[in-house]
Order: structure tokens, then C-alpha cells, then sequence
């Protein structure tokens, strides 16, 4: 048994380098062979271990991680199957520079592919809104992992990384002076995707535009106007003025003031008023309260009415519509009644000397 033992020792020896040659090949061929099964058996454990019951984000996880584990164990068993023959100091820096930018594929593929699943602004995670928001700050993200990715490799290959950091920093600060106005923009984007004063399909009312959103940027928001030209206005124009969401409005207002003639008898204005009211609470659009039909003021050429009500419709298209009809069966009933409209006039007296 010595003699043989002594034998297979003297063998070993003899054939160390080719040992060590097939060994590396042998752990390297194993690795990547079934590099899917073990990225496979690992993401299962800690997708259940993070997410438990959530099928959709244990799923959205492996997914996104199986191709950056699977590299994983590749470079891993080729840096064992080269480490086992050739132990230098620069394989080991290789390894950990590959493992940097495997770390960084597999939070860039992650942020990609998931991160609409945890941020998210209100109940629907795939309004269009919140979808903009969530992937620019997906490719911020994405970004300064690709920044840090890049500081930690250049670390690694010996180079004094303080002065770079340095250079970042100043030249981040000349370009956020230098782009002022679009960080800005940017920031009122944040503002309008959070609060949301509008999302697209609304109309909308500010100082500076009127019409339909089309679109909501990070950067600008496109508006569709009454003339169906398409506006694109800087978000931080937008908010800083004041903005009227029509499209939420849950009644619009009718106020129409019209002139009525000085020789026109009270009972008849009476009667007009009464009949406007009686007509304006008969129509099923026209909310029951609040409905006045008063007479406004003496006017310089008139005796000026003013009809005060609102509508349930809200739609600014049909809202004109139902205008249109008000202000028609006003005319109506004051003509049926025999009562006229009065118009701009100036009566001249001429003194006889």
C-alpha cells in the first residue's frame, strides 16, 4: 500500500501542471454548463425571500436577473478555472472589474424592467403619466450606477480617483449653471406628474394657453388649441401661472347680460324675467339652483338684464352648444313677449337761441 501511495504521489507530482491545466478547465466547463440552473436556483430563493407572495415581482426579478447572474457564474468559473494555474495579482483585478460591470448590467436591467412595479403615483400604475416620471427617474438612476460602475473600475486599475471625483463635481456645476432653465423644467415636470393639475386629454385654461393636453413631458407639456394648432410650452411656464383644469369642472357657469329699451314697461321686464326663469328651470341641463334673471342696472342706453345659472355639461364644445340654445330662447321669449332689444345710442338736443 506505501509502495502505491508513494507511486500515485510521484505521479501527481510529475503531472502537477497538467493536473492543475484540466482541474481549471474541468471547474471552468462546470460553471458555465449550468451557470443557468445555479442563477436559476438562487433568484428563486430571493424572490421569495424579498417578495414572498407577490408573483409578479418574483417573476419582473428573475426575469430581469437571469442573463447578469448566468454571466456571473461564467466569469466566476473562468477566473477559478485561470486562478487554479496562474495565481497573479492582475487576474484577481480582472475578476473584480468583471464582477463591477456584472453588478452594474444587473441594476440597470433591474431599474428597466421593474421599477415602474414600486413607483408609481396613484392607483393605475400604467397611466401614461406616471410612466414618464418613473422612467426619467429610471435613466437617473441608470446613469449614476454607470457613473459609479465607471469611478469603481478606474479605482481598481490603480488610478487616483480623487481627481476625477473633483473634475465631476466642477464640471456638474458648470452644467447645471449653464442649464438652468432646463433643470428647472425639469423640476415643474416633477411638480405636475405629483400633483397632477392635468393629464393628457384634459383641458385645460392658464394666462398664456388654452386647449387640450396632448402630451406631458419631463420637460415641456404639448397643448392642442381651440384653432388646432399644437403648443409646446415649457413645464415651469405652466406652473407658474395659474391654471384652470375645465375638464374637471363639475358644472360651468351661463352668465348672460343683455339690454333691454328705457321705454320698455316694468310689468313687461317682469314678465320677461319670469319666463326666462320658468324656461331655465324646465331644462334638464340647467342645475335647479342657483337660477337669477334680475335686472342688473340702468344702463346709459338700456335697461340691462343679467341671467345667472349653471349647466351640467362641461365639455368646452358642448358647453358652447347649450350657449348657443340658452341664448337663443332668450331672444325668443323676448321677442314672443313683444319686448325689444336695445342698442348703443346717443340723443342730441339742440338748443333753439
Amino acid at each position: 500500500m506505501d509502495n502505491i501511495y508513494k507511486t500515485v504521489l510521484e505521479v501527481l507530482k510529475e503531472n502537477s501542471g497538467t493536473i492543475h491545466i484540466v482541474g481549471g478547465i474541468v471547474v471552468a466547463l462546470l460553471f458555465i454548463l449550468f451557470r443557468n440552473k445555479l442563477a436559476r436556483g438562487i433568484l428563486n430563493v430571493v424572490s421569495l425571500v424579498l417578495f414572498k407572495k407577490d408573483e409578479t415581482k418574483k417573476n419582473a426579478l428573475k426575469k430581469s436577473l437571469q442573463k447578469p447572474f448566468s454571466a456571473f457564474f461564467v466569469v466566476t468559473g473562468i477566473f477559478l478555472g485561470v486562478y487554479i494555474n496562474l495565481k497573479f495579482p492582475f487576474i484577481i483585478k480582472s475578476y473584480k472589474i468583471a464582477v463591477i460591470l456584472v453588478i452594474c448590467w444587473a441594476m440597470i436591467n433591474y431599474l428597466s424592467d421593474n421599477l415602474i412595479l414600486f413607483l408609481h403615483f396613484g392607483d393605475n400604475p400604467d397611466e401614461k403619466i406616471n410612466t414618464t416620471v418613473v422612467k426619467f427617474i429610471s435613466n437617473i438612476l441608470k446613469i449614476l450606477i454607470a457613473t459609479f460602475a465607471v469611478v469603481m473600475v478606474i479605482s481598481e486599475l490603480g488610478y487616483n480617483i480623487n481627481g476625477l471625483i473633483t473634475g465631476i463635481g466642477v464640471g456638474g456645476l458648470a452644467v447645471s449653471l449653464a442649464a438652468q432653465d432646463a433643470i428647472s423644467n425639469l423640476i415643474s415636470g416633477f411638480v405636475i406628474v405629483l400633483e397632477k393639475p392635468f393629464v393628457d386629454g384634459e383641458y385645460i385654461s392658464a394666462k398664456s394657453i388654452e386647449g387640450t393636453v396632448v402630451e406631458v413631458t419631463m420637460r415641456s407639456t404639448k397643448i392642442r388649441t381651440l384653432d388646432d394648432s399644437l403648443v409646446t410650452i415649457p413645464n415651469k411656464t405652466l406652473t407658474d401661472d395659474v391654471i384652470v383644469n375645465i375638464s374637471r369642472m363639475e358644472k360651468r357657469l351661463i352668465d348672460i347680460e343683455f339690454g333691454l329699451l328705457y321705454s320698455t314697461p316694468n310689468e313687461l321686464m317682469k314678465k320677461c324675467q319670469s319666463d326666462i326663469k320658468e324656461f331655465l328651470k324646465s331644462n334638464e341641463i340647467i342645475l335647479d339652483a342657483p337660477i337669477r334673471v334680475e335686472f342688473e342696472k340702468l344702463d346709459d342706453s338700456s335697461l340691462n338684464l343679467n341671467v345667472f345659472c349653471y349647466t351640467t355639461i362641461t365639455d368646452i364644445h358642448k358647453y358652447k352648444t347649450v350657449l348657443n340654445d340658452v341664448n337663443y330662447s332668450i331672444k325668443e321669449i323676448i321677442e314672443k313677449n313683444g319686448a325689444e332689444f336695445a342698442y348703443p345710442s346717443t340723443s342730441i338736443y339742440i338748443e333753439k337761441k
